[in-house]
């Protein structure tokens, strides 16, 4: 199922050359069933299986008050600060390697949405900015996408990055990027200059708080995107009212390049 606000995208005037693009990672270009850029490093096979042991007590104590928008926003912006710098410890106090974050990346069950390949390289060809502004690990990040081929220069990561010494992690010493604080705003001041010399924006999440990436005063410039996937009969109108399209039940990029070839012939 999708909801389309077709006025909204009725009203930009978009061109191959007038726009970028803003995207959340983790169940954005991944799917709803993929593991995460955190999880994917709880695999005791190269890592000490008293990440996941402990993770997943994170997991079951914080995830509620993520998801929870009835909650106010300093509420849940503390337990996300616990919940990420808590799990960033972990890593660090479990020895996590860089060799094992790549065996972690390359033999884990992480998986692109159908369609995000075809999306990424069109994007690509035309030179279209892609900023992915993502709360989960940098390196899986960008080492996933090396081996799905798509790491293509117009592409820009502001991830949680891990540096590690003699293929050990050093102990995480940078500003936490969580769900309730990642935005465009945090940018290098070299990325800022290439968004700002654009007209408009699409932009991709999974969360409410994905829209977050954008401030206010953007979005009216601003075709959003929301893939939902749990408990959508609950949160369906939530998400009806704050994203332009909502894509369900599996969407896929395929479903997007049907929406947006009725208005970029680059689709």
């Amino acid at each position: 199922m999708i909801y389309k606000n077709t006025n909204k995208i009725d009203l930009l005037n978009l061109t191959s050359n007038n726009f970028y693009v803003l995207m959340d990672f983790d169940r954005t270009i991944t799917t709803s069933n993929s593991l995460g850029s955190w999880s994917v490093l709880e695999n005791p096979e190269f890592v000490n299986e008293k990440i996941k042991l402990e993770s997943k007590k994170l997991i079951e104590k914080y995830y509620p008050y993520e998801t929870n928008y009835s909650l106010d926003f300093d509420t849940r912006l503390n337990y996300i600060e616990e919940w990420y710098n808590k799990n960033m410890n972990i890593l660090y106090k479990y020895n996590l390697t860089h060799e094992a974050l790549l065996n972690c990346v390359k033999y884990g069950n992480l998986i692109l949405r159908d369609g995000f390949l075809k999306f990424i390289e069109i994007l690509h060809k035309n030179n279209i900015p892609v900023f992915i502004i993502s709360a989960g690990i940098g390196n899986v990040i960008t080492e996933f996408m090396k081996l799905n081929n798509c790491l293509y220069e117009n592409i820009f990561i502001t991830s949680n990055f891990i540096s590690f010494e003699n293929n050990k992690m050093l102990p995480f010493s940078n500003s936490m990027i969580h769900s309730l604080n990642k935005t465009i705003l945090s940018l290098p001041q070299e990325q800022k200059d290439i968004l700002q010399k654009k007209d408009f924006c699409l932009l991709f999440g999974d969360l409410i708080d994905d829209l977050y990436m954008l401030p206010k005063n953007g979005h009216n410039n601003c075709v959003s995107f929301g893939f939902l996937e749990a408990n959508i009969t609950e949160n369906f109108n939530l998400y009806k009212k704050s994203f332009d399209f909502v894509l369900t039940d599996n969407s896929t990029y395929f479903d997007v390049i049907n929406i947006l070839k009725t208005k970029l012939s680059i689709f």
